[in-house]
């Protein structure tokens, strides 16, 4: 029984900052009505000591996401170590039987860790602005802290970024296992003069880079500079000019990297990662495009068939959309206008020019008749209605279609990575098709099939049950589909960042196709240029709606431009799946549009052979989170579109009026409370009746409260 190969899994697991010394339970999200919300109810969880010993526990409920001091408690995600063998097609859990009978012992197995925080040095381009944490090889079981360290650091300086802590195998839980625990979500500042009551420490030399200081304008000209900012820009907290936005020089605790172990002896090693963001506010909703979905669309393709399994998947989406839109004040988004804070109407207005209208009917976009549309859709989903559904999904292509028509194709007032409507991933759109055509044609659902879920054992050709491992004690919020996907920019990682390297020898803009580094002296001439075509594949659409005029046609972006960057996901999954290893050809364009170059190039493979873990080719520690706000709690109040309202809610406490409108509360709202009138407040960070960014900087534990069945958790003291 000769060891062949070894893994950890999940391949990509999330932490989620609190300053709790309790880490979050476990708990199961059971589905007792086809409308209702998800019941959240508790589940075995892996309570491990100082001393490395695990104990099981399940408490009584219900879950409890705060400690009684009332701070947020961390997720923190469990790795297993899984191990083929040469008698057997199967993963199995790697025990301490398995090694002495390949002559090995425990002290043969070595963990290590390397994460990073990269948001400042993608602002600046400075190298030395880059934090890293490294945990060299262990196999003790004592707490390694994972401390962030960077050149631009006054001496002696550093971020604690969480720890992490090896398992004791024990006879009744055998397996080996490694923890992660996040850091606590707080924000750390550059050297002074003033004291600032945001930071809880200095770290930052001014004196050796210029991150306090660093400005970005707000009319980015159409240079190398101005393209290679990122999208959007200006996300960093600052203070502004009349003609720049400035940097208080703030660094968070936020991170991405790899956990690793080896057998020494062997040549054996895995790695799994993991990143850390803020908590799931609605613990008990999930978002209607996450980042399992893209890894499931690169490791499948973008088309998928009709059978039981993708109706399961089409019930989740359907329902996804519908814990969404709960938590959205649609009706506010919908509206027109110029006021400050206004959703997707008010953004088509500012990024193209596009004429001022409202998206839908107000009564058709009105919050609670959304909310009916969708929960139809559900309650009716192995009928007609799927059909038609699936005919009004936006086209991936067409998100820069902003004609009445093409601006009320679903999902509806939710923005895109791109920075336009949202698209589901190609591989759900198609799935929800296929399910819609199987059932128009046969009138009956698809037949049932054996499916390889993940279990106790996981064949090795199916990845996706590797990317669906559920670790023992680790809850629903630590895994993929989770974490918010094609976001503008993201919470918990900004997966754009996957695709920046995915050419050999190139760095490409997170959003936009744009060349933002060479790594070979024959590429340089392709720096600051546009990539038009992969292997003949367009990865622009134009951009076409009223204008302010009510005159059709194309609209124009801040630099002039009439079309888009399409986002990287959907408009590289054929490449993906076709060329991974390949060559492709490519064709580049100068900003001005008057040069043009052609290049055949590498595709990258996405995942590690025959893993499901994303490459270290393509995304080096800190890459997930790179391109996040700085810090991660401006999103909370730069966010004027909220299609991640399963993490990070707008609407809440909605009950019907007696006009069959909604009433609610804005989740800002500073004085929420069971009396507090249910008046919505128009999401503008500058009135003073919501949390400032100060607010959240400094007690975004106590000030953010929890939503559960759409009901806010009472103000915490």
């Amino acid at each position: 029984m000769a060891i062949k190969d070894i893994r950890l899994f999940p391949p990509l697991a999330v932490a989620r900052l609190g300053s709790s010394p309790e880490p979050l339970e476990n708990y199961d999200l059971e589905i007792r009505d086809a409308v209702s919300p998800r019941t959240i109810v508790p589940a075995e969880s892996l309570v491990l000591d100082v001393d490395g010993n695990i104990t099981r526990r399940k408490s009584a409920g219900p879950v409890q996401f705060r400690d009684a001091k009332g701070l947020i408690k961390p997720v923190a995600p469990f790795f297993e170590l899984h191990a083929q063998l040469d008698d057997c097609s199967d993963w199995v859990p790697l025990t301490p039987e398995l090694l002495r009978q390949n002559g090995f012992e425990l002290e043969s197995v070595k963990w290590s860790a390397h994460l990073g925080n990269i948001k400042v040095e993608r602002r600046t381009g400075n190298p030395h602005d880059r934090m890293e944490a490294i945990v060299e090889a262990f196999n003790d079981h004592t707490a390694h802290l994972v401390t962030g360290t960077c050149k631009n650091f006054i001496d002696g300086e550093s971020v604690p970024l969480g720890h992490v802590q090896y398992a004791r195998s024990e006879e009744d839980f055998p397996g080996l296992r490694i923890r992660f625990t996040p850091a606590h979500g707080k924000v750390y500042g550059s050297k002074s003069d003033v004291e600032d009551p945001n930071v809880v420490r200095v770290v930052y030399d001014p004196a050796k880079g210029c991150w306090p200081g660093y400005r970005e304008p707000g009319s980015p000209p159409n240079t190398y500079e101005g393209r290679r900012l990122t999208n959007p820009a200006q996300i960093f907290a600052g203070y502004d000019t009349p003609d720049d936005h400035i940097s208080y020089g703030y660094i968070d605790d936020e991170c991405d990297g790899v956990i690793e172990v080896q057998i020494e002896g062997t040549g054996l090693s895995a790695f799994a990662r993991v990143a850390a963001g803020p908590p799931t506010f609605a613990p008990d909703s999930k978002p209607v495009r996450t980042v399992a979905d893209e890894l499931e669309q690169v490791l499948r393709g973008p088309d998928a068939e009709a059978n039981d399994e993708e109706l399961a998947a089409v019930r989740d989406t359907v329902r996804r959309a519908l814990e969404t839109v709960r938590l959205m004040n649609t009706g506010q988004l919908n509206k027109g206008g110029r006021t400050r804070g206004v959703g997707m109407a008010r953004m088509d207005y500012l990024d193209v020019g596009r004429k001022s209208d409202p998206i839908f009917d107000p009564m058709v976009a009105e919050s609670l008749a959304i909310r009916s549309r969708h929960e139809r859709v559900l309650l009716a989903l192995e009928s007609g209605a799927l059909a038609w559904f699936a005919r009004i999904l936006r086209d991936y292509d067409k998100v820069g279609d902003l004609t009445d028509e093409g601006r009320r194709k679903m999902p509806g007032m939710m923005r895109s990575a791109d920075g336009r409507h949202l698209a589901l991933t190609r591989r759900q759109v198609s799935k929800i098709k296929a399910v819609a055509d199987y059932i128009v044609k046969t009138g009956a659902k698809p037949a049932v099939q054996q499916s390889q879920a993940a279990g106790p054992a996981i064949k090795p050709l199916n990845l996706s049950a590797q990317l669906a491992f559920e670790a023992a004690g680790n809850p629903p919020n630590s895994r993929p589909d989770t974490a918010i996907s094609n976001a503008f920019p993201g919470l918990e990682m900004d997966i754009r960042n996957v695709w920046k390297r995915i050419l050999e020898g190139l760095v490409l803009h997170e959003s936009l196709n744009f060349v933002l580094e060479v790594e070979r002296e024959d590429l340089k001439p392709l720096k600051g240029m546009f990539i038009m075509k992969i292997a003949g594949i367009e990865l622009t659409a134009p951009v076409t709606g009223p204008n302010a005029d009510g005159i059709t046609g194309p609209l124009k972006d801040a630099y002039g431009n009439d079309r888009m960057a399409l986002e990287w996901s959907n408009a590289l999954a054929d490449i993906l799946h076709e060329y991974k290893g390949k060559s492709v050809h490519c064709v580049f364009q100068s900003l001005d549009g008057k040069q043009q170059h052609d290049k055949d190039l590498t595709v990258r493979h996405f995942f590690e052979h025959g893993t499901a873990v994303i490459a270290r080719a393509i995304a080096q520690p800190g890459a997930l989170t790179e391109s996040l706000c700085a810090p991660w709690q401006n999103d909370y109040r730069e966010c004027s579109c909220f299609y991640w309202a399963a993490n990070r809610p707008d609407y809440v406490n909605v009950e019907p009026r007696a006009d069959g409108t909604s009433a609610g509360q804005n989740w800002m709202q500073r004085d929420r409370t069971f009396d507090t009138p249910k008046v919505y407040i128009n999401d503008d960070w500058q009135d003073e009746r919501l949390l400032t960014h100060s607010d959240l900087v400094q007690n975004w534990e106590k000030a953010l409260r929890f939503v559960i069945g759409n009901e806010d958790e009472p103000p915490i003291a």
